[in-house]
């Protein structure tokens, strides 16, 4: 990581700003084309990849063509990252026909934190008392979002948001260690491509009633080309300046954002039970990732004042 100076904190702050608008306005769109149906959800999803895939093979040309010498790896992603990717994609869009953007991006959002905790303790990370604190809260705000029972929002819509989240988390953890994150990720979203003509082929042949609007295309052209393929690209960037706790923490910016972006544009009221449940997940989510970025700040105190003494 490369030193902050005034102009790389400006670019960073701006990058992970803009990138976090992205990922909620792809939340907006994607409620706004489903829950209008101006389009479904099979569809949606195809036209998302596709365009994503697009945009991001016509960026990686462009840095290609204007890079003089290219020291990253020859890259090409891989299938099991394409699965993830076309899995999270796709039960994305079957949640938001049946559940609203604030809740959708909330639930998101906090299960994808869970998930990543998860394996960190499964991989020998154990978690400290306030860690725990901080899940359970995080999981009684998740509860509490869908008490008294699973209509609020459906359970339909829950699950499927639940898996959309899950593997979105996996696709994350397995492209850790790319070091072409840009290229790595064109090459997913384009290994996707075989699923989707799959994927179309099944709907046409078990869901027959597969339709699409003019405004429905443009706002899956949006969805792929815009918020997901520059998106994408504005985070790598602004990753390479951040800390993990960072990136973890401005990523919970983006429920609040979708909240106030749907109350806006979609009309969709932002309810007391949305904020209790929001208090409860974003900050014991919270609470973990700073209870995590502190205990490794003191084992790595411990680390340099033993190494020290030792020398």
């Amino acid at each position: 990581m490369t030193p902050l100076t005034r102009t790389t904190l400006f670019q960073t702050a701006l990058f992970t700003f803009l990138s976090m608008v992205a990922f909620a306005a792809n939340a907006i769109a994607c409620r706004w084309a489903l829950d209008a149906q101006l389009i479904d959800p099979v569809t949606f999803t195809n036209i998302r990849l596709g365009s994503a895939a697009a945009v991001l093979f016509a960026i990686l040309f462009w840095v290609n063509r204007h890079t003089q010498k290219n020291t990253t790896p020859e890259s090409r992603g891989s299938w099991r990252s394409a699965v993830y990717l076309f899995i999270y994609a796709l039960t994305f869009s079957y949640g938001y026909v049946a559940i609203s953007t604030a809740n959708g991006a909330l639930i998101l959002a906090v299960v994808v934190q869970l998930t990543m905790i998860g394996y960190a303790v499964r991989k020998g990370e154990p978690l400290h008392f306030a860690e725990w604190i901080g899940v359970a809260l995080a999981l009684l705000g998740l509860l509490y979002l869908m008490y008294p029972k699973l209509s609020t929002p459906s359970w339909w819509g829950l699950v499927m948001v639940i898996i959309s989240a899950f593997t979105w988390a996996l696709y994350s953890l397995n492209g850790r260690k790319s070091q072409n994150p840009l290229r790595d990720t064109a090459f997913n979203f384009y290994r996707t491509l075989p699923f989707v003509v799959l994927a179309t082929i099944i709907s046409l042949i078990l869901f027959p009633n597969t339709f699409i609007t003019t405004d429905g295309l443009w706002l899956a052209l949006f969805s792929g080309a815009v918020t997901s393929g520059l998106g994408y690209i504005l985070w790598y960037k602004a990753l390479t300046q951040l800390s993990s706790s960072m990136a973890s923490a401005s990523q919970l910016l983006v429920p609040l954002m979708a909240a106030l972006g749907a109350s806006w544009l979609l009309t969709e009221p932002i309810t007391l039970r949305f904020i209790l449940a929001a208090l409860l997940m974003l900050g014991g989510i919270g609470l973990v990732i700073h209870g995590r970025n502190q205990y490794r700040r003191a084992a790595l105190k411990l680390a340099n004042t033993s190494r020290s003494e030792a020398n």
